[in-house]
This record gives C-alpha cells, structure tokens and sequence, in this order.
C-alpha cells in the first residue's frame, strides 16, 4: 500500500529562519569579552548546525584556540548572552508562515528538529510567532543524540505516532539530509540556507529555491 505524507519535519537554523546576524552578533560580542578579534559572517555560517558547544568550540579555534581547559564556561556565557537576544534581527525566511499555513490546512503534523538549545529554540519560535504551527520541537536537550544522528528524528516520529514512510524532512544541512536517511525519511533541500557546500550535492530527495515550492515538491513525493 502507498504510504501518505502524515508529517513534515524542519530544521530552523538556515531553514524556517534567517538567525545568521544574530548568531554572528553574540559569536563576536563572545570574541570581544575573551579579547579576541572578531570573525567574519561567513566563517562564522561555516561553523553553524552542530550544536551552540560547536560553535563555540569552532569560534574560539579560528580566533587563536579555547581560552581555558573546557569549553563548558565559555558555552554557558555564550548562551546567557544569545538567548534573550537571539531574535533580535532573526525572521523567517520569505513564504515561511505562508506555507506553514497551507501544510496546516492540508492537515499535517509539523514538528521541529534542530540542534539549537531548547531555551534559545522555544525563544525565536515565540518571538516571531511560529510556535503555533508545530506540534512537536525537540532541540538539541530533547534528543538523546543530535544530528546527523538518527535518533533526533525518530524521537519526533514517535512522539506523532508517524512512521518513517509517512514523513519528510526539510533542511539546509548535510546534518538534516543524513539524519532523515538513516531514519528512513524522505527530505528535501533548500537552496537558500546555511549549507557547507553545494546544495545539489546533500543528497536530498528533492532541492527547493523558494520556501513556498515546498508544497508542489511535497505532492510531488507523494503523488
């Protein structure tokens, strides 16, 4: 029998928003309180997707190495600081609110699979009003493992009562194309995000280049 489409899954870095800016903003305000120089946007965008102690790992190796023994301290500062301001001049991308309209009259579960803290995750969601859409997130604190690890998908499956064949997942990164296929998960790639390389080469069962295609390459995975 031919699986239908029940879910679809995002990424929210890079994916439903534009949170670069402010990424680069607090990486940078970090940078300066340890007396370090700051980074450029893009090598910064080169460091974003595995996770907050990622990129603070990252961002300290590029400015000279980590000032002390753990990344631990510097990752919790980091945090204290981005949080609160994360959705400063963070939006969602064009067409976002848009098409999560229409996938919500088409009546699908929608749920958020990302490597962002849950604190900062739940921050941006409410503060651009996204958080109305989505009936599960899980961010990097739910999951007993991250992406490209499959678990992160399978506990947002789980948590709809969705089968693998019955899902898609819509990302940026080669950490959402992975994770879906080891899930057994269909996904689709966004031409316009965060990734670290070209798009065409993720792996993904379809590549998109407007938010608001993702509806036609939907059905077209689900005839």
């Amino acid at each position: 029998m031919r699986a239908i489409l029940r879910a679809v899954l995002f990424d929210l870095d890079g994916t439903l928003i534009h949170s670069l800016p402010d990424l680069v903003a607090a990486v940078n305000r970090m940078l300066a309180a340890e007396g370090r120089p700051a980074l450029e946007s893009e090598a910064i965008k080169a460091m974003v997707g595995d996770g907050a102690d990622a990129l603070v790992s990252r961002a300290f190796a590029a400015s000279g190495g980590l000032p002390g023994p753990e990344v631990g301290p510097y990752l919790d500062r980091f945090m204290a600081d981005y949080e609160p301001r994360s959705a400063e001049t963070t939006r969602p991308w064009p067409g976002v609110v848009e098409t999560l309209e229409e996938l919500r009259r088409r009546g699908l579960a929608l749920a958020v699979c990302t490597n962002k803290p849950r604190a900062a995750t739940h921050e941006v969601l409410g503060a651009l009003g996204l958080a109305e859409y989505f009936h599960v997130v899980v961010a990097s604190d739910d999951a007993p493992a991250i992406k490209p690890d499959p678990a992160h998908v399978r506990v947002i499956l789980e948590r709809l009562g969705v089968s693998a064949d019955a899902a898609v997942m819509v990302g940026d990164s080669i950490n959402d194309i992975l994770s879906a296929r080891r899930a057994g998960v269909r996904s689709v790639a966004l031409s316009f995000g965060y990734a670290h390389g070209p798009v065409e080469a993720l792996g993904a069962d379809r590549v998109i280049h407007r938010f608001d295609q993702l509806p036609d390459a939907l059905a077209d995975l689900y005839p």
